[in-house]
């Protein structure tokens, strides 16, 4: 969370006298202002310093909560939770804390599964089909998270069917879990790999490997940004704000 207010509002008041309780206003409504531009910068920063550019999810995560003439305080802060989705603090916030990335909703799945070790995270294997950000494409893991719910309700179609390359060879796609210590698959390292069958021979590619979770540097100074911010964007505002106040407060 990142708070705005400006110290010492009686000397203000004080030092304006005779405009009364436009000052008070004037500061809510800049305060406020100010509050969006440091979101805006925040959201700058994440556009040029992530890489392939943050996800709408990532722009979306911060809210502004407005000033009012009684607290004079305008905050930035983490929204608690997308409607459907992961809390913005458990999926992004090691970005501006550093420390350990919490666990993700695939990850609390698999866990609940028996499919991925307690205490562990699942960071993309090297067949992994990725997006420009960097993250497995959804409909992708929305397809092995299904071929894998169904092996855990024992049904016996496992994979999925479909018809690729040029010649629209049929082909068989279907997952299946290494644990750390399986004597079956010591070869393969600990994850989740998809296996593809066809005519010409049967293929193996790691997706997900599983990993202890790692720590991360902080990547973003929100005091800092916020600083920057205010400091550029407060004093117009409070002008405008104030001229507006006592423009109308004449009429």
């Amino acid at each position: 969370m990142i708070s705005a207010r400006i110290e010492n509002l009686p000397a203000l008041t004080a030092a304006l006298r005779g405009y009364g309780s436009q000052i008070p206003f004037a500061v809510s409504v800049a305060l406020t202002s100010s509050a969006h531009a440091v979101n805006r910068s925040i959201q700058a920063e994440m556009r040029s310093d992530i890489a392939g550019g943050p996800t709408p999810y990532t722009l979306r995560a911060f809210a502004v909560t407005p000033a009012t003439k009684q607290t004079q305080q305008a905050i930035v802060g983490l929204k608690t939770a997308p409607s459907g989705g992961t809390p913005y603090e458990q999926a992004i916030g090691h970005l501006f804390r550093g420390g350990v990335r919490r666990f993700k909703r695939l990850e609390g799945w698999l866990e609940q599964m028996g499919i991925l070790p307690s205490g562990q995270q699942v960071v993309p294997g090297s067949r992994a089909p990725l997006d420009r950000r960097g993250n497995v494409k959804l409909a992708e893991v929305k397809e092995m998270v299904g071929i894998l719910a169904a092996s855990r309700r024992g049904l016996r179609n496992l994979r999925s069917y479909r018809r690729a390359g040029r010649s629209k060879e049929q082909k068989a796609v279907g997952f299946f879990v290494v644990r750390p210590g399986d004597p079956a698959a010591s070869h393969l390292a600990p994850g989740i790999w998809r296996r593809i069958d066809s005519a010409a021979g049967s293929t193996i590619e790691q997706w997900f490997v599983f990993a202890s979770p790692g720590r991360y540097s902080q990547q973003f100074d929100l005091e800092k940004i916020a600083d920057e911010s205010v400091a550029r964007t407060f004093p117009a505002a409070f002008k405008a704000a104030l001229d507006k106040a006592i423009a109308t407060a004449r009429s």
